[in-house]
């Protein structure tokens, strides 16, 4: 189980450097690797943009960890800190699509961090790796819990002012998303296919990870 990070304030981009600061020697939990027709995980074999693996790229894209994925994740062992994925982007993409590979690829990092789907998550594992001990009133009190923990502060103040200094403050300290780690669609065609792709991934994690009725059954737990 992941531990998680207490999020102290509003400046994301402050905090990610801190982050990635304080771990800049050490190794990332895994990295991904972009070419022009398709992209590895590490050393790993190659898969094509439009595989519904490639939903874990949408997930980095958006910093944040994929729930899809973290089984997988704790199985080889990937390395979390402070509860989130420092994820290491090695871009050999060249600008234009006949030019070779670049001999110096784009290297960036980035942190993804837990949400509401992956604490639910670790929640779930927990109790599995307990013989689901956990009643349904004790894990939502968990859930609760960790997701106050773990959430911005919340401002209570009426003042409009004091709302729109903390609106400023997201807007312009939220990270910049990285460059697109999809490929371009180079015809209508490719935007038809790549939007049919997207329609049919979504429609199998909707089946896949249910949100409704997170009831703890005593076979598994749901989430």
């Amino acid at each position: 189980m992941a531990p998680t990070l207490q999020q102290s304030g509003y400046n994301i981009v402050r905090d990610d450097k801190v982050l990635l600061d304080a771990y800049n020697n050490s190794p990332p939990s895994f990295v991904i690797n972009l070419f022009p027709s398709h992209w590895t995980l590490n050393n790993g074999p190659k898969f094509m943009y439009n595989n519904q693996v490639s939903s874990i790229l949408e997930d980095i894209r958006a910093f944040r960890i994929p729930v899809d994925f973290v089984d997988v994740f704790d199985r080889v062992g990937v390395q979390y800190y402070e509860g989130c994925l420092i994820v290491e982007i090695v871009d050999y993409r060249p600008s234009k699509p006949k030019d070779p590979l670049l001999e110096n690829p784009d290297i960036q990092r980035v942190v993804c961090r837990p949400n509401s789907e992956t604490i639910w998550k670790d929640i779930c594992r927990l109790n599995e790796n307990h013989g689901y001990k956990m009643t349904d009133m004790e894990a939502l009190e968990i859930e609760a819990k960790i997701l106050l923990q773990t959430s911005h502060p919340l401002c209570l103040d009426p003042d409009p002012h004091l709302t729109r200094i903390v609106n400023n403050v997201l807007r312009v300290s939220t990270p910049n998303i990285p460059n697109s780690l999809k490929r371009k669609a180079a015809s209508q065609a490719d935007l038809e296919e790549d939007e049919a792709e997207k329609a049919k991934r979504a429609k199998l994690m909707q089946f896949m990870n249910p949100r409704a009725g997170r009831a703890i059954n005593p076979t598994y737990v749901t989430y």
